[in-house]
């Protein structure tokens, strides 16, 4: 039940009031938001009116939805239960997981969170995408809008919404342009002879095996056995096992000449390690994903190499784009796809299925 209302407001439409000074504003009863509506007194009424007129066609969880068995939702409130249904059939990375929610709080802040999830419009989230882009990048707000389409689509499984109408669907999806530029073998040889030996292991297992900077700094010696390399993606979870003889025409290098390479004079677990004591780092502990990065943008600019006019230049995450262009260029598509890890990978990537370890083994044919 509201506030009472005083004597003074007494006279005006629910929800309405006025300040001291004229300005009249409505506040919502459903989340307690105040939207001021100026001094017009009868323009006011009117948009107060028309708002009442809308809360009051909005469906309420009432004896109706008990009688038809279908439990009702705000959209706030369904995101809880839509982000733990997700992550029970999809099993996402802590990372994976930790983004969603993310983008779930930033959903649950929006004015019409509050309202039941059928009554959600293309308008509000049309309206939520456009203020969320001014303060975001293109590329953000593709993925939120990608989070909520997919949050209705569960909600109309579950009959929250009517089937084959989701409110995001409608939307105009953000026009979004890689701006960072390509990185070429020829830039890629360049660099490589401007950074450390240790950098310069990185950039070569990385280009062999496709992989992320993240899941590179993380290989061990102990990861490479039986003549394959065994790689855990921390972003996707998928397993592969990479045969050490695949190579690269174009580098001139096999997986397991690279790792032959890495071992040094200095004792090591970590594939790529550092091979001296300097600083904060001592001989032979990993090199992180940012120290590795950022020996890649120091050699890039010692190397005189610049982005065209308006692109940025490439960063290491660019040797996957690189590695999958080789591989493509020398074995095929599939393969290329296999030794990425992509989802869509075919069968160049057999799955152990008969010991049901999942590990995706790639091999040389």
């Amino acid at each position: 039940m509201g506030a009472r209302r005083s004597l003074k407001h007494k006279e005006f439409p629910p929800n309405l009031y006025r300040q001291e000074s004229g300005y009249f504003y409505y506040r919502n009863p459903e989340n307690g938001k105040i939207k001021g509506l100026g001094r017009d007194r009868a323009a006011a009424f009117q948009s107060a009116r028309s708002a009442n007129a809308a809360l009051a066609n909005l469906t309420k969880c009432d004896l109706v939805a008990w009688v038809s068995g279908v439990e009702q939702y705000s959209l706030s409130d369904w995101l809880d239960k839509y982000i733990d249904l997700w992550t029970e059939k999809k099993k996402p990375t802590p990372g994976t997981l930790a983004t969603a929610k993310r983008y779930m709080t930033r959903i649950k802040k929006a004015d019409f969170a509050w309202m039941q999830v059928k009554d959600v419009t293309t308008r509000h989230i049309a309206d939520f995408l456009s203020d969320f882009e001014r303060s975001s990048t293109a590329s953000v707000t593709l993925n939120l809008r990608a989070r909520l389409h997919d949050a209705f689509e569960w909600a109309q499984n579950f009959g929250l919404t009517e089937t084959g109408k989701n409110p995001v669907s409608s939307t105009i999806i953000p026009d979004y342009e890689v701006k960072r530029e390509r990185l070429s073998l020829e830039q890629f040889l360049l660099i490589r002879e401007q950074v450390s030996p240790s950098a310069a292991n990185g950039m070569n297992l990385a280009l062999l095996t496709g992989q992320r900077i993240g899941d590179i700094v993380k290989l061990k010696f102990g990861d490479y056995r039986d003549g394959y390399l065994f790689i855990r993606q921390t972003k996707t979870g998928h397993k592969l096992q990479q045969d050490g003889r695949i190579r690269l025409a174009a580098l001139g290098m096999s997986i397991e000449d690279v790792i032959r390479q890495c071992r040094g004079r200095v004792i090591s677990k970590h594939i790529i390690h550092h091979m001296r004591s300097s600083g904060t780092y001592k001989a032979g502990g990993k090199l992180s994903s940012s120290g590795l990065s950022t020996a890649f943008s120091t050699g890039l600019i010692a190397a005189g190499i610049k982005a065209s006019e308006g692109k940025t230049p490439p960063t290491f995450h660019e040797i996957r784009s690189l590695a999958e262009r080789l591989y493509k260029k020398e074995y095929g598509q599939e393969f290329a796809q296999s030794i990425m890890g992509h989802k869509h990978a075919k069968m160049t990537a057999e799955y152990d299925d008969l010991r049901g370890s999942g590990w995706a083994v790639v091999t040389v044919k």
